[in-house]
Formats: C-alpha cells, structure tokens, sequence
C-alpha cells in the first residue's frame, strides 16, 4: 500500500471515528508536536510550504452539504485525498451554516462557498468583508421544474399559480419569468423546503430547483418533469462561487492560490476516471451525515461537472471569473430591489488568485518549487 493510500484510508477511518482508530489519529500522549522546516517535495517547494503553513488553521464551509454537486465535492475531495496536504494547508471542510458570508467576514471561516454570484454580491452589499476569486459555473445552474402534463405548458400559465422558491427568489428565475411577460403580481410564490416531490403532490404548479439535483430525484421516482432553463431565455448566469475574508486573502495569497489550484486539481482528477470518483464518492460518504444516496450523488457529481467544463470560457480552465460574468447578477439585485444602488461588479471579485495557478487553460500541478521528477 502506498504512503498515500494508507494516508487516504486513515483519514477515512479517522472521519468514521471508529474506536480503534481514534487513538491512532492523534499523537500518543497528546501533544501537539511541533513541525520540522519544510523540505522541497514532489508537490511543492520548501519555501512556499512555510508560507501555507504560517496561514495556520484553516476552515472551508461548503455552498450546501457533503454531497456530489461539483461545488462541493471537489473540496471534499480534495481534503479527503490529501491534496490540501500536499500543499502544506491545514484546511478542515465543513458542511454550510445559516450564513456562510458572515462567518467568513468575522474570520471564523476564511473560505466558504456560495450558491452564485449574486449571493456574493448581496453579502457584499450588506457589509460583509469578502471576495469572489473563484466561479465553477459560468452558466446559471438554477431551474423552474414543472410537471410535463401539469397546468403550466408556457411560462404565462405561472399567472395565478403557486410557484415554490428555497430560501430567497433566484433573480435569474424572476428574469425569465418577467422577460416573457408574465405579470409576476400575479404569481403566487412561497418559501419551501428541500423536498421536491410536493410538485407531483400538487402542493406547488412549479418549482425552483438545480439542474443537477431535483429533476433527477423526481426522474428516478417515475415522474416526467420539464425544466425551464433561464439560460435558454437569454438570462446569464453564474453557480459555486468562492469567496475568501478580504484581508485574510491579502495577507496569505500563497494559501488563498494553492487552496484554488488544490480544489481544481480535484475536479480534474474526479474526472480522469471512474474509480477516482468512486474513491471520492466514498470518503464523502463517510464524512456525511445519516441518508447519504451515493448512486444519487454521483450523478450530482456528474451532471453538475459536465455543466461547468461545457460553459468553460475560451482559454480558461475551471473556477475562472470575470466582471462580465458576473454583470447579470448584479443588475437583477437593483432590478428587484435586492440592493438600492448600482454595485461596482470589479471590486467585489477578483480573478488574480486563478489567473496565478493556470497557464492558459491547464492548471499548474504541482505548485512552484516542486522538485522535478
């Protein structure tokens, strides 16, 4: 068994906390041993591991849970496969909180994900001290999910129905609506849960969900659904945006860079072969909670990452950003009164931690300093 493997598996025992493991997992007595000065290794060089390890301990809180969606797992990934390791950062992945923004303003985080970038920009507006420097979807990954024989066949049939939304009305999904026509007045739209089957009950005539989540539920129940894709109505948009506390960033690029270059080495290594998600399938399961679907979260897994490599902007690789990217988003806040001025999109975000770890399109693995192979 090779030194990583045993590493991979240990950390998979140790995230199970099972009794035999759990005295193997800490240090005989204890104690905190103190490090030895970092050494060149295949992954990176001695003096740029000193700066990640001088970042100290470091918290990551995902856009949701523990699961498949490409957002997330990535990061779970990457932990869980020692990536992180690899590159001299002490991160722990943690399933989201009620506001992941504020956690990682008040440095109690210093990187979250968040669902998109208008969440991002929102947070932003409200005073949070962060910075977008990293977007998966270059396209939006929310949806309107309705019953094929249901009573909505076009968009202007959502007047006088109950449309259900999660936590807050997507502008990209209000866009569409409006855009069409539809006099949104007229529709009636109410906070609900996570579960999508109230569609098929008939508790709601549509739905908000993603594509990468609902409709496959419903589709694996029997139910014939049909999604309406702002996207195809012209609506720009963005999803698995990654934001970094501002002077936490600043003050630690080496880590902010190698946190991006660790996760996005990740993705692409998910997606080398099927046994390397499964490996990753696997220590996410370990490391969930009660109810885990894996057969379910790999088509998370898989949906949600062939949405982001097919809407890849010319000449970059995954997580890369741009103002205009993000513009949409932005003028919807004001459209709907989300926000009361103009948001100035450049200085919210940043693309200069990415632009760092790619040469064009290809990541660069392993980080500088590496010794040569």
């Amino acid at each position: 068994m090779s030194t990583r493997t045993s590493q991979r598996a240990l950390g998979i025992l140790c995230a199970l906390g099972t009794a035999a493991t759990l005295i193997s997992c800490s240090s005989e007595d204890g104690a905190t041993s103190t490090a030895a000065p970092a050494e060149s290794t295949a992954t990176i060089g001695a003096d740029r591991c000193e700066q990640n390890r001088a970042a100290g301990k470091i918290i990551y809180l995902t856009s949701y849970d523990l699961g498949g969606g490409a957002g997330v797992l990535s990061q779970v990934a990457a932990e869980g496969m020692g990536f992180y390791d690899d590159l001299c950062l002490d991160i722990e992945v943690r399933a989201k909180t009620d506001n992941n923004s504020q956690m990682v303003s008040a440095g109690t985080a210093q990187f979250a994900g968040l669902g998109s970038a208008s969440d991002v920009l929102a947070a932003q507006a409200n005073g949070a001290e962060v910075t977008g420097i990293g977007t998966f979807g270059n396209v939006g990954q929310v949806t309107l999910i309705t019953m094929t024989d249901g009573p909505i066949q076009s968009l202007q049939d959502l007047e006088g129905a109950t449309l259900g939304y999660k936590v807050t009305m997507p502008g990209q999904l209000r866009s569409m609506i409006e855009d069409d026509g539809v006099d949104f007045s007229k529709v009636e739209d109410v906070k609900v849960g996570f579960d999508p089957r109230i569609l098929p009950q008939g508790q709601v005539d549509a739905l908000q969900g993603y594509k990468d989540n609902e409709p496959w539920i419903l589709e694996a129940e029997g139910y014939d659904v049909r999604m309406w894709d702002p996207a195809e109505f012209g609506v720009g948009g963005t999803f698995s945006t990654t934001i970094v506390n501002t002077a936490w960033g600043e003050a630690h690029p080496s880590a902010v860079e190698d946190f991006l270059r660790a996760t996005y080495h990740a993705f692409n290594w998910m997606r080398e072969s099927e046994q390397n998600l499964d490996e990753a399938i696997a220590y996410s399961e370990s490391v969930s909670q009660a109810g885990y679907d894996a057969a379910h979260e790999k088509n998370r897994w898989k949906s949600s990452s062939d949405l982001i490599v097919t809407n890849l902007l010319d000449g970059h690789g995954v997580g890369y950003q741009t103002t205009d990217l993000w513009q949409p988003e932005a003028d919807e806040l004001l459209r709907f009164g989300i926000v009361t001025e103009a948001l100035d999109v450049g200085s919210l975000q940043t693309s200069k931690y990415v632009d760092a770890i790619y040469d064009g399109p290809e990541l660069i693995w392993p980080a500088p300093g590496a010794l040569a192979p």
